[in-house]
């Protein structure tokens, strides 16, 4: 007898609500989109983060050795389509320089959230916590008006798949956690 997920899709579609978790940002403010925001909201109940994170095969020695190769462990697809992360697209200087969680306008990186400044912050009912990747222009590009899907997939995570609508209301907004 298989599981029924469709109570998890409804909930991934209240944590992402369609018209209102995918957006091109710029972070420069020099009017040109450079990055991608996805929110997520907490609907469900206030939690902490854990004071140890641990996901499998990534910690903060592992991304900073030189054999790193983010796109081993995340494929990463935009409308069925797989988005390149080979080491000449991403390495792990430009995870660190480009990834950024931000909760109550306070940005994390990735090493950040590796090394544990995250712990015992508490993620309240309604927070939103948004996820900012600075892209190059041409996969922004790949994001245009109408109905989208962006899934991740990984050996270490569960599979996260959003899917979002895309209106001019989502596109360049200006953005700053500073």
């Amino acid at each position: 007898m298989g599981i029924d997920l469709s109570s998890l899709k409804v909930l991934i579609k209240k944590i992402f609500p369609p018209n209102k978790c995918v957006y091109t940002v710029d972070l420069d403010n020099d009017g040109k989109e450079d990055a991608l925001l996805i929110r997520a909201i907490n609907v469900v109940i206030p939690f902490e983060i854990p004071h140890e994170i641990n996901i499998e095969n990534l910690s903060k020695e592992r991304i900073e050795q030189e054999d790193f190769n983010f796109g081993e462990m995340f494929q990463i697809y935009l409308d069925n389509e797989k988005i390149d992360l080979s080491e000449k697209i991403i390495d792990r200087q430009a995870i660190q320089e480009n990834f950024f969680l931000v909760h109550k306008e306070e940005s994390f990186t990735l090493k950040d959230i590796l090394e544990g400044k995250l712990k015992g912050r508490t993620i309240g009912l309604g927070d939103t916590v948004d996820i900012v990747l600075r892209i190059n222009k041409s996969n922004l590009n790949r994001l245009t008006e109408g109905n989208h899907k962006f899934r991740i997939e990984s050996e270490v995570l569960p599979t996260l798949k959003v899917n979002f609508i895309l209106s001019e209301d989502n596109f360049n907004i200006k953005y700053s956690f500073d």
